[in-house]
């Protein structure tokens, strides 16, 4: 079966990322590339220079400038939606009139949870698969944590964690999001720790999060840097999990008794994961792929999607400020 593939964005994550200096595809295009009867038709970007780029790589799909400008008798079996956040409702509404079995939608899925809510209704409505790209749901990165976490003589008890993280609370901050809710179930309470106004050029926001078992995680906002954070501990009863950039390593120590009554020891550092964030787009858009083909349930789906857009306005709607009596 030939799947036929349409992109709606094509810049950084669309199609301009390419492939890394390590072989490994870094955008939807280049992953579906790689792919065996697999066929990129339709690619749609206002930008004639991301347009040309990409008619210039697929030169037997067609392009267009506008989602209007697609034709009527446009029928697709798969579509990623790799536009900007603001736009991902119009892409998939205008998407599911090709008829994709389908969608691939770069996170967040929307601005709002009620935006995302509706693209959702929308897709199952169609009899479309909504997936959610949370990429870390295919990395090696969250097998080895969830190894760690359900392993007898793993983690134990979860007590705590503290993520640190850049780049905006919808756009980098519910990637840590989801992997918790992935990692722990669904958090059940949260509370934004800081008032605005965020820095507009790194509106990273800190959060504290709750389960029900009484399990914390806090996301911690790092700003004023150049480059990308994605780093953290994970800590129970059996010891702690470390990661750093972005997961692409994870280490675990166990903590052992000491001679010291009531006190334990963390024992030397191990290394249960150094590719952790290894083929991520090329296993998402493989999985989209395999799903057109066959049906089936995904790792992380638009449902995953908006428990995650849900965190983040719980948080927003409870702030630390309000909790605080202001004295004058």
């Amino acid at each position: 079966m030939i799947v036929r593939v349409g992109i709606i964005g094509l810049g950084k994550i669309g199609h301009r990322f390419g492939i890394s200096p390590q072989g490994d595809p870094l955008s939807h295009s280049e992953g579906y590339a790689r792919i065996p009867n697999v066929k990129i038709t339709l690619g749609v970007d206002p930008d004639p220079v991301a347009r040309r780029e990409f008619h210039h790589r697929f030169p037997e799909a067609q392009v267009y400038a506008s989602l209007v400008d697609v034709p009527d008798e446009m029928k697709l079996d798969l579509v990623s939606v790799c536009s900007p956040t603001n736009l991902h409702f119009q892409g998939v509404t205008a998407a599911l009139a090709w008829q994709p079995r389908v969608i691939l939608c770069e996170k967040p899925l929307a601005p709002t949870v009620a935006e995302a809510e509706m693209m959702l209704q929308a897709c199952t409505a169609a009899g479309c698969i909504l997936m959610a790209n949370y990429s870390r749901r295919w990395t090696p990165m969250l097998g080895a944590l969830k190894s760690i976490i359900s392993s007898s003589a793993g983690l134990g008890t979860p007590t705590g964690a503290c993520l640190r993280y850049n780049g905006g609370l919808l756009h980098n901050g519910t990637h840590w999001i989801d992997l918790l809710q992935a990692l722990f179930g669904q958090i059940t309470s949260a509370q934004c720790l800081e008032t605005p106004p965020i820095d507009e050029h790194d509106p990273a926001e800190s959060i504290k999060l709750w389960w029900n078992n009484g399990f914390t995680a806090y996301l911690i906002a790092v700003r004023g840097t150049g480059c990308s954070i994605g780093e953290g501990e994970i800590w129970g009863t059996g010891g702690i999990i470390r990661y750093s950039a972005g997961g692409q390593q994870v280490i675990w120590q166990t903590a052992q008794p000491t001679q010291w009554s009531g006190f334990k020891q963390l024992t030397q550092t191990e290394t249960i994961c150094s590719e952790g964030v290894k083929g991520h787009i090329q296993s998402a858009v493989m999985e989209a792929v395999q799903l057109a083909r066959t049906g089936g349930q995904t790792a992380c789906s638009g449902t995953d999607g908006v428990l995650a857009l849900k965190v983040v306005e719980m948080a927003r709607n409870h702030r630390f400020a309000k909790q605080l009596q202001i004295v004058h």
